[in-house]
Parts: C-alpha cells; sequence; structure tokens
C-alpha cells in the first residue's frame, strides 16, 4: 500500500471509528484500525464485534494494500502532525509515515486476522433524515435498561409505520417514547420494527448527527446498516453496521394511561428548579412528594430527610380535575422534565398508585411515563 492524504481528512476519519475501540487484551486485534487502499479511497474500519464503523476517505492511490495497526497510536501521531497531506506506505507489516522532516513508523497486524465485517443485504432500504432522528434518539437513550437480566430493555425499540416512526427506551421503571411524521407516507415501512442496542444508537448520533443529507438504513437478519454520502454524491462517506436485540419489546401501549384524574400545566423551568431544590433534602429512597390543589392552583412539592431536614415549596398551575397526593422519584422526575423542549409541560396524574405521564405542550411527539413510589 502507498497512498498520498489529506491529513485533516485522515484526522476526521480517525477520530470517528477509533470511539469503539476499547482496549481488549483478549483479542488484540480489537485495538486496531484497518487501512484499506483501494482505487481512489482508503476505507478506515473498526470493530469491537457487536459494531463495526467504516469511513471512506478520498485519496491518491499509488499501490493498493491493506494492513491494520493500533488506532490509539496513529490517530495521535496524525493529530500532532501540522502538514496538509501525509504520505502512508505499507513494508511487511508496518506502516511508515513519511514527510521531508518526519518519519515514523507503526508495528502492525497480518489484516487477514482482523474480524469478518457482516454483509448486509440490500433489500428492505429506508431513507430518513439524520438530524431529527439523532435528536429522537437522545431524548430517549438514557432510559434504557442498564443491567441485561431482560436484554430486550437494554436497547432502543424502532417501530414504523407507513406514516410516522415511534423510538421508545424503557426501564420498566420509566418509560419514553419519541414520534417522527414521515413527509409523505411510506408504505413499504408498515410494522417494521427491531431493538437497536443502546451503544450503537449512542454511535449513530456520534457519525450521523451533521450529517445533511438523508442516510439509508439495510435491515437484514439480526444485523442492520446505516449509510452516509458525500453531499450531493452516491458516494459512500460513512457506514455504521450493528447487530439488533433478539426478543421481543414488550407492549408498551398497555402502560400507557388512557385517561387521567388530573392535569397540571406548569412552567418547565420553574418545575425543575423547585423539584431540583427540594431534591437536597430527600430520603435514602431519593422521594418527593407532590400535592396538587385544584381549587388553589398551586403545587406544593416537599421532601423530608430523618439526617438532613425537610423542604417545602409550593408553585402556581393550571390545574384540571382532582386533587392528589403522590410520590416520585425525583431523580427519574428531573430527567423526565429536562428531555421536554417546550417552555410549559403537561404533566397527568392518577390516582391509587398509577403512572404519571409529562408531555410538552401543544405538540404530540414525545411522552415520558414514570411510576410513583408506593407508600406504605
Amino acid at each position: 500500500m502507498k497512498i498520498t492524504i489529506s491529513t485533516e481528512e485522515l484526522k476526521k476519519g480517525l477520530n470517528l471509528v477509533e470511539r469503539i475501540c476499547t482496549k481488549n487484551l483478549v483479542l488484540p486485534i480489537l485495538n486496531n484500525v484497518l487501512l484499506s487502499a483501494e482505487e481512489s479511497i482508503l476505507k478506515l474500519t473498526t470493530t469491537n464485534l457487536e459494531i463495526a464503523i467504516l469511513y471512506y476517505c478520498l485519496a491518491k492511490i499509488e499501490e493498493k494494500g491493506e494492513i491494520t495497526i493500533p488506532v490509539r497510536t496513529l490517530s495521535n501521531l496524525i493529530s500532532f502532525l501540522e502538514i496538509p497531506n501525509i504520505k502512508l506506505e505499507t513494508k511487511g507489516k508496518n506502516l511508515n509515515i513519511v514527510d521531508q522532516k518526519y518519519q515514523a513508523q507503526i508495528k502492525g497486524m497480518d489484516p487477514k486476522d482482523f474480524p469478518i465485517i457482516p454483509k448486509i443485504e440490500r433489500t428492505q432500504v429506508v431513507e430518513l433524515n439524520p438530524f431529527p432522528l439523532c435528536e429522537g434518539i437522545l431524548q430517549v437513550i438514557d432510559f434504557c435498561a442498564t443491567g441485561q437480566a431482560r436484554p430486550e430493555l437494554s436497547g432502543i425499540f424502532f417501530s414504523f409505520s407507513k406514516d410516522q416512526l415511534k423510538i421508545v427506551a424503557t426501564d420498566s421503571f420509566r418509560l419514553a417514547e419519541k414520534t417522527l411524521f414521515f413527509e409523505k407516507p411510506q408504505e413499504e415501512l408498515k410494522e417494521k420494527s427491531f431493538i437497536l442496542p443502546r451503544g450503537a444508537a449512542r454511535e449513530f448520533v456520534n457519525v450521523f448527527s451533521d450529517k445533511k443529507e438523508k442516510i439509508k438504513l439495510f435491515i437484514s437478519s439480526g444485523q442492520i446498516m446505516f449509510e452516509s454520502y458525500f453531499e450531493g454524491t452516491q458516494n459512500l462517506q460513512s457506514q455504521l453496521i450493528s447487530r439488533l436485540i433478539e426478543g421481543d419489546f414488550p407492549d408498551y401501549q398497555a402502560v400507557i394511561p388512557k385517561t387521567f384524574h388530573t392535569q397540571i400545566l406548569i412552567d418547565k423551568k420553574q418545575f425543575l428548579n423547585r423539584v431540583k431544590t427540594v431534591s437536597i433534602f430527600s430520603g435514602g429512597g431519593n422521594e418527593i412528594f407532590l400535592l396538587v390543589d385544584p381549587k388553589k392552583k398551586k403545587v406544593e412539592i416537599s421532601a423530608k430527610s430523618t439526617e438532613i431536614g425537610e423542604a417545602n415549596v409550593e408553585m402556581g398551575a393550571e390545574i384540571k380535575g382532582e386533587g392528589v397526593k403522590t410520590c416520585f422519584n425525583w431523580r427519574f422526575l428531573i430527567e423526565g422534565i429536562s428531555k421536554i423542549q417546550t417552555d410549559e409541560i403537561i404533566f397527568e396524574l392518577n390516582q391509587e398508585g398509577g403512572p404519571g405521564v409529562l408531555k410538552p405542550k401543544e405538540q404530540q411527539d414525545f411522552l415520558y411515563i414514570l411510576m410513583p413510589i408506593k407508600q406504605a
């Protein structure tokens, strides 16, 4: 392999692909990037056996070839070079970095030992706008389960219909649903669904959040691939390939309350501030209490700890329905409020330990459900 490539372009590619490489003592080759020179492209590939990221750099190819070398070493080295272009050349299992004033050699490994990247069938293609999809993922991703007791809850559920995509995450204590609406009906998407691992979802945001044009999504048996292209062309720029989580996502629609006893319209910023203030005095179970008084049009927020003390604050709100007293985990409540993007929020409550529902005012694209803490 013998190539010349823009230093900035190589930096960009390495920064993108190196994120999934963590120190692996059992399989050291997973710490490496596979460099493949083909035609006018240098392809960078990394994998952790669950996710693979591929980035395509335009380059002047004098000799084709490939090599795999430690990605952190190459990335750190390239980050210090202050030259517009860089020459890369392989000698056996070593990669030489050549410049008039600088030379370095990095020891590599046999590219034949690099893991095989799955080939995804290019059927069932879906085109999506990356920006709203990335925003939607960020609104729900923090609510995936962190353990593996129920693997189907450790990822994000994507459910397509002809006119919308629902993105859902839950850890069984709270649930977030984001709805993205399509500009035109997509009959071919009807009833497609899958569970994307949380790590792959985070990398999706890292790889595609700055893309302006539509990305392509290919669904295969147990695998998924996302692709983006150089602006205004059909030339590949980035690919992310991930396994999908097996199993059935729970029927979450069954837990969304269809009615409510009490509805509160409240200022988001003030509500968030009051909850944070009172949370300082919560007990070991992170409990804070809400007392909703429709007659006085106010919400009282309180917490009490035998070790710290107690706090009680009030704030005005528009209230419909009955008075109610309930108790929530303040961390769960704060996280839900923080994900809503409007200045005012709707908080729907039910009696007898029913779940609470947070929604943005005058928008139907997001909801957050949290279970109350039952009191003895």
